[in-house]
């Protein structure tokens, strides 16, 4: 449990730096330490089974006749239940390629309270196609999920339609832990990109460097999927190890 409660620490720290100032290098340690809470995925069923165990943690996806809609089209959709904290995004939403083309058609979704410094983001939606009243309206009609830490990492966060290097629609799905892992690995969070050599090209490294595109309160969508996914690990944390001693988060 000492080992657990000091990645947490170390999570914590990286995570508050992250939120409050958007600094690089902490965004590549936050990248290092969550991919380190990836690993203790199973280690935490026998040490921490009340936070492995909780169903406390929430996915969530769109509502099945969006994906319908959106079929055959370039999308990104990236659901995060409960909303992300950040007081770093200067008033920023959500940005892509070709979201400032006056002629393109496309259809944006974006949950947003704002409550100065705090802005809380809690989810994206980019479709290139325009969508009429009742399929915006769906938009927020998203699945949600309540689930385990280790179905939680699993899960879908984010599912991208984008033109692959061979010139063709691809849909990809990303669950949390390979989002970390392919940040940490290909992004200089674990590892030197200058360096070279490392692992072989993942089938994952392609979408995760494609949404480095689109951008959501002032972040590379990835990174700002890696502000939640900390976010809720110190929240639950904080209710279910070490209770009093582990700091929640901001």
């Amino acid at each position: 449990m000492k080992t657990v409660l000091l990645h947490l620490e170390r999570l914590r720290r990286h995570y508050e730096v992250a939120v409050r100032t958007y600094d690089q290098v902490s965004f590549l340690d936050l990248s290092h330490s969550l991919r380190v809470w990836t690993e203790l995925k199973q280690p935490l069923k026998e040490i921490a089974p009340n936070f492995s165990k909780s169903i406390s943690f929430k996915t969530g996806i769109p509502a099945k006749k969006v994906f319908a809609a959106a079929r055959g089209h370039k999308y990104v959709f990236s659901y995060m239940p409960g909303g992300v904290k950040t007081f770093a995004s200067n008033g920023q939403l959500v940005s892509g390629p070709g979201m400032d083309d006056p002629s393109a058609s496309f259809t944006m979704g974006v949950a947003v309270r704002v409550t100065p410094p705090l802005t809380e983001l809690g989810k994206f939606c980019i479709v290139s196609t325009s969508f009429d009243q009742p399929l915006i309206k769906a938009l927020d009609a998203d699945q949600v999920k309540r689930c385990t830490y280790a179905e939680w990492l699993g899960a879908e966060v984010v599912r991208v339609s984008y033109v692959n290097s061979q010139g063709t629609l691809e849909v990809v799905a990303i669950s949390r832990e390979m989002i970390v892992k392919r940040v940490a690995n290909t992004l200089d969070g674990s590892h030197p990109s200058a360096a070279g050599g490392g692992e072989v090209d993942n089938t994952f490294d392609a979408p995760v460097h494609y949404l480095l595109q689109y951008q959501m309160g002032g972040l590379p969508l990835p990174y700002f999927i890696l502000l939640k996914m900390a976010q809720d690990i110190l929240e639950i944390a904080a209710k279910h190890i070490g209770a009093s001693d582990v700091p929640k988060a901001t």
